[in-house]
């Protein structure tokens, strides 16, 4: 029974084991000065009360022993207790510290609820991340996985790091991906653009094997892969750069210079896309007279998504069909 005892008392936490050894040395000490000394001590409360302020070596002086006994007692307690108490205070403060080395290095499970994990560390994740801190007053909170950095590289107090391989179920548990919202994976632009985009996969597979309805955002180098990322359960593929080399002919085809990157940057940084079902009561209408409701709303149209087909600025005489959705901006 005692080894049963001891062998569960050394597998405590270090913490926890100081905490129970200085409370049962104080309690102990309280209860053998009121044995000792009852009518200077009239209740164990007394005896604790003395132990507590003895052994912290703070001495208010309210109790003290007269007898030999209990002077004798005190000058062990104060010995055993004024070296327990200032080694306990040393542990709590390096176990305070290595908390906070772990935290730092990305050892640290996310606790959290309603987050968005973003996988990996580059020059896109970081602007993203800056884009919630400015254009939202209280940003979502955010769980950022790489298995690259050493330590947070961005200690930001909406982000959590954690660091390690996103091809392993445990670095999931680690980023709470049950309680997750959303999950984004960028593209890693360090291996050529066909690994890259393989790894993408991966990763897609494995976030989607551990949580089969949460929306995933992967991001592919190469529009080939495009159908293999969707099969392997992605919500959205972004093709970043198919849609650079669109913005480039965009801005290469059309007269004058445009400067089709800033304005773009500049509108989708300051307002929002929204894909939502269009009412009923619009059926029939066209897409001209939802469009005049939508700009008193401070919305923009900018098309419709029909039976999965997108429609980007449709006709303005269209009529509104049911089961429509806007793409509108505001």
């Amino acid at each position: 029974m005692f080894q049963q005892l001891l062998r569960t008392y050394f597998q405590l936490p270090t913490l926890f084991r100081l905490v129970i050894t200085v409370l049962s040395f104080l309690l102990l000490f309280g209860t053998v000065i009121f044995l000792v000394e009852p009518e200077q001590f009239n209740t164990i409360f007394e005896g604790i009360w003395w132990a507590f302020i003895t052994g912290t070596t703070i001495g208010y002086g309210d109790y003290a022993p007269v007898t030999m006994l209990g002077r004798l007692l005190t000058m062990i307690m104060i010995l055993l207790g004024g070296g327990l108490v200032a080694y306990y205070m040393v542990a709590v403060s390096n176990e305070t510290q290595k908390k906070e080395r772990e935290f730092h290095q990305g050892k640290v499970t996310y606790q959290g609820k309603g987050h968005i994990i973003i996988v990996g560390w580059n020059e896109r994740t970081r602007r993203l991340i800056y884009l919630f801190k400015e254009n939202n007053q209280k940003p979502p909170a955010i769980v950022l996985v790489d298995r690259t950095c050493r330590s947070n590289p961005l200690p930001l107090t909406f982000v959590h790091f954690i660091k390690g391989d996103p091809t392993v179920d445990e670095t999931w548990q680690q980023a709470n991906i049950d309680e997750a919202e959303k999950i984004i994976i960028t593209a890693d632009q360090s291996l050529k653009e066909v690994e890259a985009d393989y790894r993408s996969t991966l990763l897609t597979i494995t976030a989607r094997g551990i949580h089969t309805d949460i929306p995933i955002f992967t991001e592919v180098l190469t529009e080939q892969q495009k159908n293999n990322v969707q099969r392997a359960g992605a919500t959205e593929v972004i093709c970043t750069n198919e849609t650079t080399s669109l913005l480039i002919y965009q801005e290469m085809l059309g007269s004058g210079h445009a400067k089709t990157f800033d304005y773009l940057a500049s509108v989708l940084s300051t307002q929002k896309l929204h894909l939502q079902s269009i009412s009923k009561k619009w059926e029939g209408h066209t897409i001209l007279e939802l469009t005049h409701q939508l700009q008193k709303e401070g919305k923009l149209l900018l098309g419709l998504v029909r039976e999965e087909e997108r429609i980007i600025n449709p006709d303005p005489n269209e009529k509104i069909q049911a089961g429509d959705q806007g793409i509108y901006m505001d």
